[in-house]
């Protein structure tokens, strides 16, 4: 299936971001642990603890498997590299979306960048790309946990109910859903994807007015 897909395991691009830093983009790799590992020691504290909703100091084995090790399908995932000139690539963002288990139209995302290329536009060309890819496996909505204060539900319900699905998870916490437009529709751009739903979100989560529970990005408890 992944050959017959832009974003298949052939796909390579190299965008330039807003500082003129050039960074290239492809599908993640089992070989990708140690820049994963490289990656996340380049978080602060604070963008660990987002990301994971715990005080994190380094992936374990398990989670660097999960990360890498996935099927391109139900678990996609995109990896920003950034080139070094006396040493190799260092690995500055991903992307990524696990399709649920009990609606094969609907995944999770997320979307992580070291804080040294916070504010540069990769988030929104990951994004971007990431929405791309989920349209060509059937994927139709994205959807995550919030965990927020009353202020910023409300404000996400009211700016964002006409292209969003809310509802309850019954803990405590709340379940958006959002639409992924089709290809020729889907804005890849930043100053078009700032006008989505879901880059709006996402733009709160990074200025940390409302929290994803990131279930994405940890590995599924084994059997018992």
């Amino acid at each position: 299936m992944g050959e017959r897909l832009r974003y298949g395991d052939s796909y390579r691009e190299t965008v330039a971001l807003a500082d003129g830093r050039k960074v290239r983009l492809r599908p993640i790799r089992p070989d990708d642990k140690a820049l994963l590992e490289e990656g996340f020691e380049a978080m602060s504290d604070e963008a660990r603890y987002a990301r994971f909703m715990t005080h994190k100091t380094n992936l374990s084995e398990r989670e660097l498997r999960y990360l890498t090790e996935v099927d391109g399908v139900d678990h996609f995932a995109l990896i920003a590299l950034h080139a070094r000139v006396v040493s190799r690539d260092r690995g500055v963002g991903t992307a990524r979306f696990v399709r649920l288990n009990d609606d094969r139209t609907t995944a999770e995302p997320a979307v992580t960048i070291i804080d040294a290329f916070h504010g540069q536009g990769l988030g929104g060309l990951l994004l971007g790309r990431l929405l791309e890819a989920a349209w060509e496996r059937d994927v139709r909505r994205f959807r995550f946990e919030l965990l927020a204060g009353n202020v910023a539900m409300k404000k996400l319900v009211e700016s964002l109910s006409d292209e969003a699905e809310f509802g309850p998870s019954g803990d405590g916490c709340l379940v958006a859903s959002f639409p992924i437009l089709e290809p020729d529709r889907t804005p890849t751009e930043p100053n078009l994807l700032k006008r989505s739903a879901l880059f709006r979100v996402l733009a709160q989560v990074a200025r940390a007015d409302v929290t994803l529970r990131p279930r994405v990005t940890s590995p599924p408890d084994e059997p018992k």
